[in-house]
């Protein structure tokens, strides 16, 4: 039944994931930073490394303006055996008042190997830069390809129709989109924000949930005394685990099955 139905990767259907550490004030000179970390053994693993820079795209009388503003951060990259971007590295001041680092993984495995791998780069930059948290979050994105260009996507088969989160009119349109916004506290006393996007499009053929899990403090914490195990991605577990919550509440047996969900 869905022998047209491809997750995005051989083994699983994660086209993305990122872990986000929410930091509550933006860094003057992020160059400096930069300078600062960008040699730290523990970065080696990253062969491009570069600063970012806000751009402003001014239209005036038919005219294109693009300007260069003031360096908001830097990005590390490292890549797979094929030259494809495997984890991307970053700080960015992304308010006056905050800044964000985070890894993203574009070539995903497995969540020990993205946990080693986060735990790697937190613990390096740290170890120049110690840094107050205010909060942190996990997105996955899980991606579906439907590869019969003549048949529509059979959504009551990928999808479980008995799935308190999904509604008929989604079940039952050419093309849909439903988002679920969820607030409250955890069991550890941490207040939680939980965003989940749904998505199906028969124009294209693919299938596409982004799920989003934030944990935020209720004071904030230094990052060397939050890790003081230099296990700081533990912190993520709960996140993990209410993301494969999510696939098997929405997804059907079948659809769990082709990519191995356990």
């Amino acid at each position: 039944m869905l022998e047209f139905l491809k997750p995005i990767s051989e083994s699983h259907s994660i086209s993305r994931a990122v872990a986000s550490v929410f930091i509550p004030q933006a860094f003057l000179k992020p160059q400096d930073i930069f300078e600062k970390t960008k040699d730290v053994e523990g970065f080696k693993g990253y062969p491009k490394k570069g600063m970012m820079k806000a751009t402003t795209i001014n239209i005036n009388n038919n005219s294109l303006g693009i300007s260069n503003e003031q360096i908001k951060g830097f990005i590390f990259e490292s890549y797979d055996d094929k030259g494809s971007i495997n984890n991307v590295f970053k700080l960015e001041n992304s308010k006056e008042n905050q800044s964000i680092l985070s890894l993203e993984n574009r070539k995903y495995k497995d969540w020990d190997t993205f946990k080693n791998q986060l735990d790697s780069d937190l613990n390096s930059f740290s170890g120049m830069n110690d840094f107050y948290v205010e909060a942190i979050s996990l997105n996955y994105r899980d991606e579906f390809i439907w590869t019969d260009r003549n048949s529509s996507i059979p959504v009551a088969d990928i999808f479980n129709i008995d799935s308190e989160l999904l509604n008929k009119k989604f079940l039952s349109s050419k093309n849909g989109t439903l988002v679920l916004v969820s607030q409250g506290n955890e069991d550890n006393g941490l207040s939680y924000e939980e965003k989940t996007e749904i998505s199906f499009n028969n124009d294209i053929k693919r299938i596409i949930i982004d799920h989003q899990y934030a944990q935020r403090f209720g004071d904030i914490k230094l990052f060397s005394n939050l890790n003081k195990d230099k296990n700081f991605s533990s912190l993520y577990d709960i996140a993990h685990l209410e993301n494969k919550k999510i696939l098997k509440d929405i997804l059907t047996v079948n659809s769990q099955n082709l990519i191995k969900l356990k």
